[in-house]
């Protein structure tokens, strides 16, 4: 007898590592990328695009643009921030601006990478307050208090905070990592977990080899089973570009893996597609990513952006205390 899994969806995020002014119109592209269902409707392909404005950099870069289209502006406001400056008074980042614009012409949820929430949560909270917004936090900073800060500033908004996995492992002890300790334990620091979605991208570890950070995929279904929550996978950052050309055979494999019988591992893929000013090569192109989405839809059902209950589909609601 078959057994039915009660998670058949997956949600598509794509697009390039960082944004900028050259690659902003090719996320209309992925807007409308179709692909077959398994029930044999032609359907939207992706669920969301990335709109990422700064850049988590373990080294802080003075060259123009290296940092994130937002950048020179995000340290404007923090200047003025510390010299007693209020919300009012900061300057919109570009790539809001572009979330903004893009979200009415698609309806699309946009996710982005938040590294200063004090400075830029307010200011997606000024264009995109009724908006569907993924943000998360950055492997490179592991507070829990950054994710407090977020969710004070958007409680009252549809949006959904991510978590991604911090990169070290650690020693294990009873039963986690110290690594999936912090991991765990930084969802926690929101007051509704229904609203967190965790996002495995590996671990950087000496056993990696060509990968970029060692998949951390058993640290995914532990997380998983504890919290309750939906579970991402960011392929870019675990194969990296030496392995770049495994990414699409890789993600395939990811989105079959199960947690139980009933259950896949993973509800989403967070993936760089295209082209950027960062890390280019270990984007996919668009026609790799139509592979991707075409070889997923075969066995899964993908999340389109045309469904008005897609926050919903992505978060879930079984969110545990």
């Amino acid at each position: 007898m078959n057994t039915k899994i009660k998670n058949t969806q997956v949600s598509i995020i794509a697009g390039p590592c960082s944004i900028s002014e050259k690659n902003f119109k090719d996320l209309y592209e992925l807007s409308s990328m179709e692909v077959v269902s398994r029930d044999g409707i032609a359907q939207k392909a992706i669920a969301g695009v990335r709109i990422v404005g700064v850049k988590s950099r373990t080294s802080y870069s003075y060259n123009k643009g290296s940092m994130g289209l937002d950048s020179e502006v995000l340290v404007e406001n923090i200047e003025m921030y510390a010299q007693g400056g209020g919300v009012k008074d900061m300057k919109m980042l570009p790539s809001v601006q572009m979330a903004q614009e893009f979200i009415r012409k698609t309806n699309m949820l946009v996710a982005s990478e938040v590294v200063s929430p004090l400075v830029q949560i307010p200011l997606c909270d000024r264009l995109l307050k009724n908006d569907e917004l993924l943000l998360w936090t950055p492997a490179v900073a592991q507070l829990g208090w950054n994710l407090l800060e977020m969710y004070e500033a958007s409680k009252e908004n549809k949006w959904t905070l991510g978590v991604k996995n911090p990169k070290w492992v650690g020693k294990e002890e009873n039963g986690l990592t110290s690594m999936e300790k912090t991991w765990l334990g930084m969802g926690s620091y929101v007051p509704f977990i229904h609203k967190v979605i965790f996002i495995q991208r590996g671990v950087d570890v000496a056993e990696s080899g060509l990968y970029r950070n060692l998949p951390a995929h058993e640290s995914a279904k532990k997380i998983k089973k504890a919290s309750g929550m939906k579970m991402y996978f960011d392929p870019s950052h675990c194969f990296g570009p030496k392995l770049r050309d495994k990414i699409v055979e890789g993600t395939i494999e990811a989105m079959k893996m199960k947690l139980s019988d009933d259950e896949y591992l993973y509800d989403g893929i967070l993936i760089e597609a295209g082209v950027s000013e960062t890390d280019t090569e270990q984007h996919i192109t668009h026609g790799e990513l139509h592979e991707l989405a075409k070889a997923i839809a075969q066995f899964r059902d993908l999340v389109a952006p045309s469904n008005k209950k897609l926050v919903a589909d992505i978060t879930g609601g079984n969110g545990k205390r």
